[in-house]
């Protein structure tokens, strides 16, 4: 989890610099997190959330 933690901060700083390309790494990474998340179909709440937040990044 500490390395998922610094990858999202990594990409909230790109996100600040440059959004145009931010956005579109925020939404990979998303869309990345969205199955692993739902292979435990514990979390499909959050998967949902993930992957609507990944499309409207783009």
């Amino acid at each position: 989890m500490m390395i998922a933690g610094i990858i999202e901060i990594a990409a909230g700083i790109i996100v600040l610099r440059k959004a145009e390309i931010g956005g579109y790494i925020v939404s990979g990474w998303l869309a990345v997190v969205a199955p692993t998340l739902l292979a435990g179909f514990s979390y499909v709440g959050v998967t949902v959330r993930d992957l609507v937040i990944a499309i409207s990044a783009i």
